[in-house]
C-alpha cells in the first residue's frame, strides 16, 4: 500500500531547545566533562547521544565535584539549587528557555508588588518547581479545574501558566478563578511556539486519516499534543521511528507527522521515511 505522508512545518526543535542543545554540544567539543542536574531536555535519544560526548546526568547537586562545569537545563532550576552550585564554585552554563526566564522576572516583580501568585501547571514539572522557588510561600499551584473551589483565593492575585501546559485546561481553570475573584491579573505565559504547533496539528488532523506524534514520553508539550489530537483522529505517540508498527497503518491512506519541541528534525525525517515504506 502507498501512504501519503505529510510532515508538519513546525516539526523539530523549538528555538529554546535548539539553543540549549547547540550550547551543550559546543561545550562538549572542548573535551571536558559537563554535568547536568536532570535531563537537559525531555528526549531520551538526544540525551544518550550527548552522554556519548561527555555529558554526565545526575539527580543530586551534591554528586557533582566542586569546580566542575555545569549546565542548567531548558526547564530551569530552583533558586536553592543554583545557590548550591555557586557554593560549589561550579562553572555554570545557563540554557534555561528564554520564555521561562521571562516568567522568573514576572513573578519576582509581581511578588514585590504584593500579588499572591497562582501558578497553573504540573507541580512535579521542573519548570513549575523553578518558578515557585522564586516566590517563597505566597503562591498556589493548580493543575486541575476541580482544585479551584477547594481553597480561598487571596487577593490581589496574579496568574502565570507553565509554558507547555494544556491550553484547554488552563482556560477552564482560569474561568473558575475569575468567577470567584475581583482582583486577578492574568498573565498568559503559554509558549507561542507550542501553541503554533498545536494549531498546525489540529489543522493536519482534519486533513489526514492518522497522526503520528513524535517526542519524548516525559515531554509535557508532546503529551499535550497527543492528548489534543487523539480526540480528533486516530493517533499514536512514539519516541522514534523504531517504534512504528506497520499493522497500525493497514487502512491509512494519508498520515500526518508532528513532533514535540524536544524532537530533532532528523528523527522526524526518519519517521516519515519509514512510513513511506509501508
Amino acid at each position: 500500500m502507498d501512504i501519503e505522508v505529510v510532515v508538519a512545518s513546525t516539526a523539530g526543535f523549538c528555538s529554546g531547545v535548539r539553543q540549549a542543545i547547540q550550547g551543550a554540544q559546543e561545550r562538549l567539543q572542548e573535551n571536558r566533562k559537563l554535568y547536568c542536574l536532570g535531563d537537559i531536555i525531555h528526549n531520551h535519544d538526544v540525551i544518550e547521544s550527548l552522554k556519548g560526548f561527555g555529558l554526565v546526568v545526575t539527580d543530586r547537586i551534591e554528586a557533582i565535584p566542586d569546580g566542575s562545569r555545569f549546565v542548567v537545563r531548558t526547564h530551569g532550576l530552583q533558586k536553592e539549587i543554583l545557590q548550591k552550585a555557586a557554593a560549589k564554585e561550579l562553572t555554570v552554563f545557563d540554557f534555561t528557555c528564554p520564555r521561562v526566564k521571562k516568567i522568573y522576572h514576572l513573578v519576582t516583580t509581581l511578588t514585590e508588588d504584593g500579588y499572591h501568585i497562582l501558578i497553573i501547571g504540573n507541580p512535579n514539572h521542573p519548570e513549575v518547581q523553578a518558578i515557585s522557588s522564586l516566590i517563597g510561600t505566597d503562591h498556589t499551584i493548580l493543575q486541575r479545574p476541580e482544585e479551584v473551589p477547594s481553597f480561598t483565593i487571596p487577593e490581589p492575585n496574579a496568574i502565570v501558566v507553565q509554558t507547555t501546559f494544556n491550553p484547554d485546561i488552563f482556560l477552564e481553570i482560569l474561568k473558575r478563578i475569575v468567577l470567584r475573584t475581583k482582583k486577578t491579573l492574568v498573565c498568559n505565559t503559554l509558549c507561542g511556539e507550542t501553541l503554533k504547533r498545536q494549531q498546525e496539528a489540529r489543522k493536519l488532523a482534519g486533513e489526514t486519516d492518522f497522526i503520528v506524534v513524535v517526542g519524548g514520553k516525559q515531554s509535557s508539550n508532546t503529551k499535550t499534543l497527543f492528548a489534543q489530537i487523539r480526540n480528533i483522529v486516530p493517533a499514536v505517540h512514539i519516541e522514534n521511528a523504531r517504534e512504528l508498527q506497520k499493522d497500525c497503518f493497514r487502512h491509512v491512506k494519508k498520515v500526518g507527522v508532528i513532533s514535540g519541541a524536544s524532537t530533532p528534525a532528523q528523527e522526524v525525517a526518519r519517521v516519515a521515511d519509514r512510513l513511506s515504506e509501508f
